[in-house]
């Protein structure tokens, strides 16, 4: 496997991670991390390993505000999207002759997948780590204060301290409320049972208006996938079901 690093330029810079397989890429993966998180993700990586041993190359970046971005001030959920957008279009750009597409997605980046889904060829295999169905609940949940206070005073550190967080970006969150949504899509959800941010009432409420949904459990899982072997687990199941295999 080689590791490249480099940056792109939309309106502002960024910053790539590139898995490419010793030999031929066979298929792509576009991986997206969730709020707070990087391209640094150990699920990524660990999804890397496995798919560039199979011929396909995986992309992964940071959203505007994360990781070693300097594009805070473009923080948006519509900025974050216009990301996911570019880089899925780059990814394939990259490797034209890949007979396999797929979107990797965790939390916020799931979120940010669905909203987006009009632009992802239907074939693309979609593969959903605890994504974030109703993410304007699941802000609200790690919001240190309420949202009138929010609307008060117009911002506020993010969960993870680093970007400011507007009243604008939960405005963002209530006009695009995909919590109910039928996309009439397939696509493998992993998620933990004790998850305690993107609830398992949230998971199994969208999956009961998205039938084609694949829901796998991942028990005594949390949010982030920390205990041992879940990771492994789950970029398993990922492996499985974007090769066709499971």
């Amino acid at each position: 496997m080689k590791i490249r690093y480099y940056s792109l330029c939309r309106r502002y810079d960024i910053p790539v991670k590139l898995f490419e397989p010793e030999g031929e890429v066979s298929g792509t993966v576009t991986a997206v991390h969730g709020f707070g998180g990087d391209m640094e993700s150990a699920a990524v990586s660990a999804l890397a390993e496995r798919m560039t041993a199979r011929g396909c190359a995986v992309v992964t970046f940071c959203l505007p505000g994360h990781g070693i971005s300097r594009a805070d001030e473009h923080f948006s959920a519509e900025n974050c999207r216009l990301d996911l957008m570019y880089m899925f279009r780059y990814t394939r750009e990259l490797y034209p002759a890949a007979v396999r597409r797929a979107v990797f997605a965790t939390s916020f980046g799931g979120y940010l997948t669905l909203l987006s889904l009009g632009e992802i060829p239907e074939k693309t295999r979609l593969v959903l780590r605890a994504p974030a169905v109703d993410m304007r609940s699941t802000f609200e949940n790690l919001l240190p204060i309420s949202i009138s206070e929010l609307k008060q005073s117009g911002t506020v550190a993010g969960p993870d301290g680093r970007r400011t967080v507007s009243y604008g970006f939960y405005e963002e969150l209530c006009e695009n409320d995909i919590s109910c949504r039928c996309f009439d899509r397939e696509m493998l959800i992993l998620h933990g049972d004790r998850d305690d941010v993107v609830l398992p009432e949230h998971i199994h409420k969208f999956c009961r208006a998205n039938p084609k949904a694949r829901l796998a459990v991942i028990p005594g899982a949390d949010h982030r996938f920390r205990g041992e072997g879940e990771i492994p687990r789950a970029v398993g199941l990922a492996e499985g079901y974007i090769l066709g295999e499971a």
